[in-house]
């Protein structure tokens, strides 16, 4: 009898599943939460930046350059409507000691060379970038 119980009671949580009916407030699933990046998070190696001043707000990262934040490889959808206010290369690499900017996709009209290491306020309208093998000048 209690097998029966249990095979039953199985078939009523699959079917439950299935049908997306709620088994419970107990076991229905809570609210995904949103995390809230810390100030100027950007991971070792990448370039970032971020649509607020002081690394605040959305932010978009690369490893590599981009020639189209809105259509390229990764796509930085608050770029399209907010300005960027903040940046900062956090690369490594002792070959690329700066990240230029600009203004137009295809590395079109430079905007600034941010230098490696450093953090930067600075609002733009950014759609491409690159990482500079010789010095920011």
């Amino acid at each position: 009898m209690r097998m029966a119980r249990r095979f039953f009671a199985a078939l009523g949580l699959t079917v439950a599943i299935i049908l997306g009916a709620p088994l419970s407030a107990a076991s229905a699933a809570s609210p995904s939460t949103v995390t809230t990046l810390a100030a100027w998070d950007c991971p070792v190696g990448d370039f970032c930046a971020w649509s607020g001043a002081n690394g605040t707000g959305s932010r978009c990262n690369w490893t590599d350059a981009d020639n189209d934040w809105w259509a390229g490889a990764t796509v930085c959808s608050w770029s399209k409507t907010t300005s960027m206010k903040s940046f900062w290369n956090r690369g490594t690499s002792t070959s690329y000691p700066g990240v230029h900017l600009y203004l137009n996709a295809n590395y079109g009209s430079e905007w600034y060379c941010a230098v490696r290491g450093s953090k930067y306020n600075g609002e733009g309208w950014m759609r491409s970038h690159r990482w500079q093998t010789g010095s920011c000048n």
